[in-house]
């Protein structure tokens, strides 16, 4: 029988473009706004769990309040929001509404903690150090939009250069 004999080359000498080279690991790829939301996410998952878990240390944190199931019901809205945020940003797509419920939720708290702990003084000092953060939260949230909007308006690179 007449077997036909094929050469393979066994070692590619050109080496592959930008197009035709594997994506990089999410982690990576990840945009800025799913990185936002991952960290926003972990952090209210941490201090919604946190009151829940153990509301006596909590307490001796924040100075003792006279409702105990409001401050866990509060912590679990924040855990809610917490893992929605987390789960969209692991996933690497944060909708449009996850993105305003994070900056907004971060304005509301940062509010709250300025105006209670800092004009008014009616709650402890250790909020202000939480309103410090969701500012920061905020500035995280309106930086991803812009890195997001200047690159959407980047002209597209030659496909060969």
């Amino acid at each position: 029988m007449f077997r036909p004999v094929t050469e393979q080359a066994t070692a590619s000498l050109m080496q592959p473009g930008p197009r035709e080279a594997r994506p990089l690991p999410a982690r990576m790829r990840r945009p800025p706004a799913a990185r936002v939301a991952m960290a926003q996410g972990a952090y209210w998952l941490a201090v919604g769990l946190w009151p829940v878990l153990d509301l006596k240390t909590f307490l001796l944190a924040t100075r003792p309040k006279p409702e105990g199931w409001l401050t866990k019901g509060v912590g679990m809205c924040l855990t809610t929001i917490g893992l929605a945020l987390g789960a969209a940003g692991a996933r690497g797509k944060v909708a449009r509404e996850l993105r305003v419920l994070g900056a907004s939720t971060a304005l509301s708290f940062a509010a709250m903690d300025f105006w209670y702990a800092g004009v008014r003084r009616r709650i402890s000092r250790v909020y202000l150090a939480n309103g410090v953060v969701q500012l920061g939260f905020l500035a995280a949230w309106t930086y991803a939009a812009w890195r997001e909007s200047r690159d959407a308006h980047r002209p597209p690179e030659a496909a060969f250069a």
